[in-house]
């Protein structure tokens, strides 16, 4: 049975490449609106997961494809200027269109296969967010293996791999997420002016609208 990890490039996700890098790759969704970070991220991985396994790890990166009054979008942005609608927390589509569906249509097609989600072990209680294929085996290592966020933090300091994100990326690696503080937004006019002023003229394009 092939096997996929659903990789964001955080740090159970990152632990979970370590951990099974050797015989499986990764999938992640590229919502087109994701900090320059996560990007430089996703490559690092990739070379030093291979580096550690000495195999052809790869990340399959995909897109969504978004259907809005008969035109398709690939990016979380310019969807948003066409809905005229910000995600949040009660319409967070922008997980469920732009990360969730192109998983499992990536997946669904390709016959009897694993998906391997990165919940830790503080987090038995809950489940992935993904679509329940006929297909997929859901599992949940680092919770079988009972491997909390302090233990991912470790595999990844001994593998090189411990991520070192700006203070406007403590809410994930999307550029526009709703769930950002006012720190974190602060924090992004001062050290990502472009990512930042992106942001304000979304916002003001689609006001009232």
């Amino acid at each position: 049975m092939k096997k996929f990890i659903s990789f964001s490039g955080g740090v159970e996700s990152s632990t979970m490449c370590v951990l099974f890098g050797n015989k499986a790759d990764a999938i992640f969704a590229d919502t087109g609106w994701e900090h320059k970070e996560i990007y430089e991220r996703i490559e690092f991985v990739e070379r030093r997961v291979r580096e550690i396994h000495k195999n052809n790890f790869t990340v399959h990166r995909i897109k969504a494809s978004v259907k809005h009054k008969g035109e398709y979008y690939d990016n979380l942005p310019e969807y948003i200027r066409a809905t005229k609608f910000y995600p949040s927390q009660r319409a967070r589509y922008c997980t469920g269109e732009f990360k969730i569906k192109p998983i499992d249509l990536f997946l669904k097609g390709m016959g009897d296969v694993e998906l391997m989600i990165g919940l830790n072990a503080a987090k038995s209680d809950r489940v992935g967010n993904h679509g329940l294929l006929e297909n997929v085996k859901y599992s949940y290592p680092l919770i079988d293996a009972n491997i909390n966020r302090d233990g991912c933090i470790t595999i990844l300091k001994h593998a090189g791999l411990l991520p070192s994100f700006p203070p406007y990326m403590q809410r994930g690696g999307c550029v526009g997420c709703f769930y950002k503080s006012k720190k974190e937004f602060y924090a992004m006019a001062q050290l990502s002016k472009d990512e930042f002023d992106e942001v304000v003229d979304i916002e003001k394009e689609i006001q009232d609208e």
